[in-house]
């Protein structure tokens, strides 16, 4: 791939950030990856920044009349179209609440599969997109709108979009970004240590899609979300291995199987914590992850400082693991002594 083109791809961070300046310009940002990236997540994490009621359609399963509203006979007989009230909220619509009843600031339409629906359908919704009204009905002036869909490349259901509506919008391509999976996704969203522990060893195999692969599934954070779903707080047995190739693909499935049998080798806690300076390491690599994404799950303000002091004796990429975990799950702990001192080695690392 040539500097150029990695260039002009986002991080979801960056696909975040984009999409926010695109409402404000009250522009419609169009984003575009392999599946299982989360695109739809990132939407919902605006929307609730932004405090946006969000309205997800799938326009691969749409109809050409759901951009023009149905015909509908009026009394003196002629006919008008008459739009869906529930996908497009017009002028005059009361703003929208939450369930708690609290007043929101607008709604984002989301049209999902974009590219996955028919031409005739695409075309439809042009109107909506660059002029934001349905059939001669304007949406309320509190309306973002996004779309979003799947890579050409990728062997998805795919239509490429003309040029009429490649104008109309601006197209974002995101590439997954283990960094920011593992500080956004996997640390806050409280994952299976097994799983952090087998991803940070091999990075790659977050995200192993091909389009020209013969498994039943692919490696994405969607799967490993599903993953994630299926084995916390239970032990990951073989003869369960069939489920989880279902999940992550089979040959991930048995490496990861594999993995999770080392964890009975870990460092027991209470042996570091008796004697962090001189308590026995770790001889083999996955071990050694295993061991640092444990002591990452147990972590707290009182064995903080013992458990740091053990980390400390570990090459950077594990100790990276270990105190960039604490910024995310434990932000208080950055006022102990013990991170202080390490911040001294890592802050490169951990600001980059």
């Amino acid at each position: 791939m040539s500097e150029t083109l990695q260039i002009y791809r986002c991080t979801p961070r960056q696909v975040r950030e984009y999409i926010i300046d695109i409402f404000e310009a009250d522009l419609v940002p169009n984003v575009i990856s392999s599946p299982g990236m989360g695109k739809s997540t990132i939407h919902r994490q605006v929307c609730n920044e932004l405090d946006l009621m969000m309205i997800d359609h799938r326009i691969s399963t749409s109809e050409s009349t759901d951009f023009t509203g149905l015909p509908q006979y009026t009394a003196d007989g002629y006919a008008r179209y008459a739009p869906f009230r529930e996908i497009f909220p017009l002028e005059g619509t009361p703003m929208p609440r939450d369930l708690k009843g609290r007043l929101m600031q607008g709604w984002c339409i989301f049209f999902d599969e974009h590219n996955a629906a028919p031409k005739q359908v695409q075309a439809a919704s042009y109107k909506v997109v660059l002029d934001k009204m349905i059939g001669q009905h304007k949406l309320h002036e509190r309306v973002v709108l996004s779309m979003a869909g799947n890579l050409v490349t990728d062997r998805a259901i795919v239509n490429l979009a003309g040029t009429a509506m490649q104008s109309r919008v601006i197209t974002l391509e995101m590439e997954v970004n283990y960094r920011e999976w593992l500080e956004d996704v996997a640390l806050k969203e409280n994952y299976d240590p097994r799983i952090i522990a087998f991803l940070s060893q091999y990075n790659s195999k977050l995200m192993d899609f091909r389009p020209d692969h013969n498994d039943k599934t692919f490696c994405c954070p969607r799967t490993w979300e599903f993953m994630n779903r299926l084995i916390s707080g239970k032990e990951v047995k073989d003869s369960k291995t069939a489920m989880y190739a279902g999940t992550i693909s089979s040959g991930v499935a048995v490496e990861f199987v594999n993995f999770t049998k080392i964890y009975k080798e870990l460092i027991n806690v209470r042996e570091i914590l008796a004697d962090p300076e001189s308590c026995r390491m770790p001889t083999e690599n996955g071990i050694r992850w295993a061991t640092i994404a444990h002591m990452m799950e147990v972590v707290t303000e009182e064995n903080f400082g013992g458990l740091s002091d053990y980390a400390n004796r570990f090459s950077m990429d594990f100790r990276v693991l270990f105190f960039r975990s604490t910024m995310v799950r434990h932000p208080e702990l950055r006022q102990h002594p013990a991170f202080s001192k390490a911040m001294i080695q890592l802050t490169r690392y951990l600001s980059d």
